[in-house]
């Protein structure tokens, strides 16, 4: 008995050691242009003073909204305007919208390479509605879309990873 309570002991002394280092937490990821998934609001102004609310809120599924933009950042030589999500008071996603112009296929190869060299292969799909990229690493899904419509549009979707069990699905 004697063994095992010190064993237990040393094992949560040794768990609460790691708990402290912060070597459970992986490093948010980084964003184009300024900023982390995971931040507060106040965190965000701070990485990017040209923050601006959106005269118009997004709202999507999760508590989302994505009321907050600012200037146009260049990704792989491509301007892309971000907006901001927040769920909870934290940074979960950000949109990246390029302008609709004929440089849109030539856009979506050079931010799929981009792509590629920060996340590795991405998984890909094309059908009518358009084309897509797809990434996931660490604690970060990302997705290229180039959508068939005219004027064709291009944009970047960066967003916290989310997983679940079986039993939440």
């Amino acid at each position: 008995m004697c063994k095992v309570s010190r064993f237990l002991g040393a094992l949560v002394v040794a768990a609460a050691a790691c708990l402290a280092s912060g070597a459970h937490a992986a490093n948010p990821p980084a964003l184009p242009g300024a900023g982390q998934l995971g931040m507060s609001l106040a965190q965000l102004r701070q990485a990017v003073p040209q923050l601006r609310p959106l005269p118009h809120a997004v709202r999507l599924a999760g508590r989302l909204v994505g009321g907050w933009s600012a200037p146009a950042v260049l990704v792989a030589g491509v301007a892309l305007t971000p907006t901001y999500f927040f769920a909870d008071g934290e940074l979960r996603r950000v949109d990246y919208s390029a302008a609709p112009d004929d440089s849109t296929d030539a856009g979506f190869s050079a931010l799929r390479e981009w792509g590629r060299s920060a996340w590795g292969q991405e998984l890909d799909s094309s059908g009518p509605e358009g084309s897509y990229a797809s990434w996931s690493a660490d604690d970060l899904d990302a997705y290229l879309q180039r959508a068939a419509s005219r004027p064709a549009a291009l944009r970047l979707v960066m967003k916290a990873r989310i997983l679940k069990d079986a039993s939440e699905l």
